[in-house]
């Protein structure tokens, strides 16, 4: 007798959610141990519980035909609480390399429909794993544009925000922000392009090797010795760590 296909995207999804609960274990361990009781319980009492969000998530698929991304989308719009985006960013990338069950085109669906930066950053860098940049290339479009404020904290936002991408598309928007006058944004751009760039990008490093300020001719150098290492085609599509390495912490700070 065969399973029908919403079954077997219930027992991925089961396993996807075991993976979260390591995850999540192993990120909020810390702020259990370290918090008063008093702070424990007022957290626990004002939020949903880790435990209560995965099982939404995961009854959502019993006895339901609708498709994988329907239902992740459902529950990202009925539950708000950043644990929620959070787990939905770790099934995301769990299901990366898996286009059967997630396909490219719920990735994109579900990225029109969302308002969070960091589920929609995800969504993008999963559909680059797959050889398709449109979406990261919106991400870069979008964060850019405050690449050109007055404001050196709105510069430094947005690169902060290119940087998260891991994306060659986003280090050539970042470099000539090396180059900027405020050293604070000077020293993001240097981290933004360490984190996106690959050796095609070292020339525009290579003149603050020598740079009066030692902080900036420090991580110039940084900089130089991380990128020489990638060829000109890394980091033109992102890899299953480079989603890994942004993707939102788990447990949250209470407000």
């Amino acid at each position: 007798m065969s399973i029908p296909r919403y079954s077997k995207q219930h027992l991925l999804l089961a396993t996807c959610i075991g993976a979260v609960l390591g995850y999540g274990a192993s990120s909020s361990l810390t702020d259990k141990e370290t918090e008063p009781a008093k702070t424990v319980v007022a957290t626990a009492s004002a939020e949903p519980s880790i435990e209560q969000i995965r099982k939404d998530l995961s009854t959502r698929f019993i006895d339901d035909p609708r498709s994988f991304g329907e239902k992740l989308g459902d529950f990202v719009a009925d539950n708000s609480h950043p644990h929620t985006i959070a787990i939905a960013c770790k099934v995301i990338a769990d299901l990366a390399e898996n286009p059967d069950t997630l396909t490219n085109q719920e990735l994109a669906l579900l990225y029109r429909n969302q308002t969070n930066p960091e589920f929609k950053r995800v969504l993008a860098q999963a559909l680059s794993l797959r050889g398709d940049n449109s979406l990261l290339e919106q991400q870069v479009s979008e964060a850019q544009v405050g690449l050109n404020s007055d404001n050196p904290a709105e510069r430094q936002k947005a690169l902060v925000e290119l940087g998260k991408t891991h994306y060659a598309g986003a280090a050539n928007a970042i470099a000539p922000l090396v180059q900027d006058e405020d050293t604070s944004v000077k020293l993001d751009a240097l981290l933004a392009l360490r984190a996106t760039g690959n050796e095609s990008h070292i020339h525009y490093v290579e003149n603050l090797l020598n740079h009066p300020d030692p902080s900036v001719s420090w991580l110039a150098n940084d900089v130089i010795n991380n990128l020489q290492n990638l060829s000109s085609r890394a980091r033109t599509k992102l890899n299953s760590a480079d989603i890994a390495a942004e993707l939102p912490p788990l447990a949250q700070p209470s407000s």
